[in-house]
């Protein structure tokens, strides 16, 4: 995950979409009081200090000591999620794994749900985003740009902001499924730009796709994120 430490934005992530990971976690788990949680990428910790003022035990963990740092300075953990994430084998140590906006830095994506999944306990959750490509307005800039949006190259070697793979729907169940993860729900950050017209494209353009992702999600949203169960 490639970050630029001097001008990391207290946002990073698409537009809403604290508050919608946010709302998906408090309706799946309740209250998050005393849940031990890893935010991985943490950035400047805004979505972590967040999770601790509701009680949470949070470890933000990130490549970069990213500043100014909004969250729990002495508890950030650097952490490549390149590699094999800082465990012991067999230790599961969190009760829920939080991953903004991440997995399209990395250079395997499934080794890396494969890590979350193994540092989560048995029943726990991982709760992911990441930017949506299957939606219109990706494939929409695809077909003018010829690459999906916030992932065109800035030379010949880098995309947009460090990003390395699109992550789609296809490619998400088929590691999930892999894996042994459950997809508990799917949702996006916001419906918006969504008309008479775009709903008669939906059919059309999703027809290729299984009957249940041809749906208002993943066809509208900046940013698709996936609440996800460890089974045990």
């Amino acid at each position: 995950m490639k970050h630029l430490t001097n001008e990391w934005p207290e946002h990073a992530a698409a537009p809403g979409t604290h508050a919608r990971v946010l709302e998906l976690m408090q309706r799946r788990l309740g209250s998050l009081t005393g849940l031990l949680i890893a935010d991985l990428p943490c950035g400047a910790g805004a979505f972590s200090r967040q999770l601790a003022g509701l009680g949470a035990d949070v470890t933000p963990m990130d490549i970069a000591a990213v500043e100014p740092f909004l969250g729990e300075r002495q508890r950030r953990e650097r952490v490549d999620a390149n590699g094999r994430l800082p465990y012991c084998r067999g230790e599961r140590r969190f009760d829920v794994m939080v991953s903004m906006e991440g997995i399209e830095h990395l250079e395997n994506p499934t080794q890396f749900l494969r890590e979350c999944a193994r540092v989560v306990r048995p029943g726990g959750h991982i709760f992911l985003s990441t930017p949506n490509v299957d939606s219109l307005r990706s494939r929409r800039y695809a077909l003018v740009h010829g690459f999906h949006r916030y992932f065109g190259p800035v030379n010949d070697t880098d995309k947009d902001s460090g990003h390395l793979h699109p992550v789609d729907m296809i490619f998400m169940h088929g590691a999930c499924r892999r894996i042994g993860l459950e997809i508990l729900e799917t949702a996006v950050n916001r419906i918006e730009k969504k008309n008479w017209l775009t709903e008669l494209l939906r059919p059309v353009l999703t027809r290729r796709l299984p009957q249940y992702m041809r749906g208002e999600i993943p066809f509208y949203g900046d940013c698709i994120i996936y609440a996800l169960k460890v089974p045990g």
